[in-house]
């Protein structure tokens, strides 16, 4: 058991020494002289980009909060937004991405009174959520554009791909759908064998959810998909302020097309130059090619993820740190 300690700190000391590092490159990619020249020039405006990425995070935390089921009534709202926050933080820079972000969940929620059962599938459900409810809005977003002539899609992708990347994501959930349901030989398939006990495991928690919590299961998409757009706000709020006529619907299409280009650039610790690269191919998407407008969108957007890590990083250390330490 010493042994085994001594291994799980060892790991612990290993990844958070890689997380200050990811952390220090983060900022060290920061310019401060432009970002100095974007708040003066937006000044008070910051605030409201502040607020509204605070009510997308609060939303998460709703829908997050509806997936616990009946175990929700054990965990205060705001407790949940900090874990919630520092853990999506966290995902930011470890090598596990959002896999790492999400197992810190469970982690972190074990000094309340909730089952593990519950806290495993409250966070494979809500992300599965968040991911459909995003996809959804994506597709929305860009057929509307489309059908409102505003956006030239055989411009960008060629035809019928949005109808072969649905295929081809429900093609993945089936497979994985299928595995879960299939039974290997340990003895011949050890490796598959606990695949298949894991997935079968998580399947039937799914399901068991599905039919005991219909109505939190609606709540937890409505809450999500109300995340995504009151989030999608902050490009909205950015480009009034530098005097572009946008509407919300133009942000929201800005803002899941970004999105879309940082989880294909997941693998890219603290999406150095992955959120940059979105904001230009979105930005130009809807006729913005400006190169100075770019550069500050960028460095405002970077601002603000920098605001919300320092947040972060004092819920950690005054509130959640401390009700582990005590627990």
């Amino acid at each position: 058991m010493k042994i085994g300690a001594r291994y799980i700190k060892a790991i612990k000391a290993v990844l958070l020494v890689s997380m200050l590092v990811l952390l220090w490159q983060y900022v060290k990619a920061i310019d401060p002289h432009q970002v100095q020249a974007v708040l003066m020039k937006v000044g008070t405006g910051f605030g409201w980009v502040i607020l509204s990425t605070f009510v997308a995070y609060a939303l998460g935390t709703l829908g997050w909060w509806f997936c616990l089921g009946d175990a929700k009534k054990g965990i205060p709202k705001s407790d949940l937004f900090m874990i919630r926050h520092v853990c999506e933080t966290v995902s930011l820079f470890n090598p596990a991405s959002i896999a790492g972000g999400d197992m810190l969940k469970i982690v972190l929620l074990r000094p309340y009174a909730v089952s593990q059962p519950a806290v495993l599938t409250s966070v494979v459900v809500s992300r599965l959520l968040m991911i459909v409810s995003q996809i959804l809005l994506l597709v929305f977003t860009i057929l509307w554009f489309a059908l409102s002539g505003k956006l030239q899609i055989s411009a960008w992708l060629p035809g019928k791909s949005i109808f072969l990347v649905v295929v081809i994501c429900l093609s993945l959930f089936l497979i994985i759908y299928k595995i879960s349901g299939l039974n290997f030989d340990a003895a011949k398939n050890p490796k598959l064998a606990r695949i298949q006990k894991k997935l079968g495991s998580l399947r039937s928690e799914v399901n068991r959810f599905y039919h005991t919590h219909p109505k939190e299961l609606a709540f937890a998409m409505l809450f999500f998909t109300l995340h995504w757009i009151v989030g999608s706000m902050e490009f909205y709020i950015v480009l009034k302020l530098f005097g572009f006529d946008v509407t919300i619907i133009d942000g929201l299409l800005l803002d899941m097309g970004v999105i879309a280009v940082k989880s294909a650039g997941a693998f890219v610790p603290g999406q150095i130059g992955v959120e940059e690269l979105g904001n230009k191919i979105m930005l130009s998407l809807i006729g913005i090619s400006s190169i100075p407008l770019w550069l500050s969108v960028s460095a405002l957007r970077r601002t603000r993820q920098l605001f919300w890590i320092v947040v972060g990083a004092a819920f950690y250390s005054f509130f959640i740190y401390k009700k582990r330490l005590y627990s």
